[in-house]
């Protein structure tokens, strides 16, 4: 099982989000304006889904973040 991290920070109006691995933990950085916009959340859920992490997981750290 993964352990993952979610970080939400400013990437501006065309990244939704990225992941990386560091030291074997998986880790996404989440726009913070997916709270706002519904492209952005969308496009951020489909990243976190393909780091393995379940669908539930992912909707709720997105419905958390808050610009």
């Amino acid at each position: 099982m993964h352990t993952h991290a979610i970080i939400a920070a400013a990437l501006g109006p065309h990244v939704a989000a990225f992941t990386c691995t560091i030291d074997g933990r998986i880790v996404a950085v989440v726009n913070d304006r997916v709270h706002d916009d519904p492209a952005l959340r969308t496009q951020a859920t489909w990243a976190l889904l393909a780091t393995g992490m379940d669908a539930g997981h992912a909707i709720g750290a997105l419905h958390g973040v808050r610009s």
